[in-house]
């Protein structure tokens, strides 16, 4: 009897379930973080701002529950898109491959599928709605990565989740996917003026995402992933010398409300800034 996507299905909702019963190992990573951004902040602070500014204890609730809603909510959304492929042989490529080139498979599947979905993301005007409340942050540091609709994560999750599930990779892959991208999330936000030259075109520093989300017209859509992907789809922007130094949109999302965030793209309001 064929092997068939199924079994992977199977995996992928245990490991779904797995994620959303573990919520004090989020609390730990929370505290964790507070203990190595907060004094790197402190100490090579890009922009003085206080620890504690507005919004930070909703974002703090945005880290805590949408971690896990999100990352669960993308492998539902994964699933759902791979359910009609249920009856379909999976390539199985995980286990025919090589080790290396199987991993290094995965990580250009990974790398691809979050630029994409991230672009899509603002150039999709509902898809917007939700990714706004990410970009409606206006003072940046490592807690901003918590800000994000958890329906906005879940889908750009999918969009590298869904490849691998039909591909055969297990969930292993999955696990080791979703913890790269969130350590990456938190650091890359991170107010702090260190440069990282050697590394500066092959990880995601601070410098480089907040070009992403600057208010300033050279940068707007550019540096959706990794600065090589970047490079190749032309969305690249990182000047050698320079900080971005303003942040935050036009769209009317509420600041400090985690409840009114959650319901914004639902909103007229969201829906009006979108058509403008």
């Amino acid at each position: 009897m064929r092997r068939t996507v199924l079994p992977t299905l199977v995996s992928l909702g245990a490991f779904g379930i797995g994620l959303a019963i573990r919520g004090p190992g989020i609390l730990v990573g929370l505290a964790l973080a507070c203990a190595l951004f907060w004094p790197i902040e402190r100490l090579f602070a890009l922009r003085r701002q206080r620890t504690f500014r507005r919004g930070w204890a909703t974002d703090v609730v945005h880290l805590v529950v949408n971690n896990t809603i999100s990352t669960v909510a993308g492998i539902a959304i994964a699933i759902v898109l791979a359910l009609p492929l249920i009856w379909l042989r999976p390539l199985d490529l995980e286990a025919r491959l090589p080790s290396a080139v199987s991993v290094a498979l995965a990580v250009v599947i990974v790398l691809l599928g979050s630029y994409w979905g991230h672009r899509l993301s603002h150039t999709v005007p509902f898809l917007w709605r939700f990714h706004a409340v990410h970009h409606s942050i206006e003072e940046m540091d490592w807690l901003a990565a918590g800000r994000l609709h958890p329906l906005d994560s879940a889908f750009t999750t999918a969009c590298f989740l869904t490849p691998l599930l039909v591909l055969g990779y297990d969930a292993g892959v999955f696990g080791g996917a979703a913890a790269f991208i969130t350590v990456l999330a938190v650091f890359q936000h991170a107010n702090t003026r260190l440069r990282f030259p050697v590394i500066r075109w092959l990880v995601n520093t601070p410098q480089w995402h907040h070009w992403h989300h600057a208010a300033h017209a050279e940068a707007i859509n550019k540096n959706f992933g990794l600065p090589l992907v970047d490079l190749l789809f032309g969305t690249a922007y990182l000047p050698r010398d320079a900080h971005a130094t303003e942040f935050g949109i036009p769209d009317p999302v509420p600041e400090a409300s985690y409840a009114r965030q959650m319901a914004y793209p639902f909103t007229r309001a969201a829906r009006g800034a979108v058509a403008a």
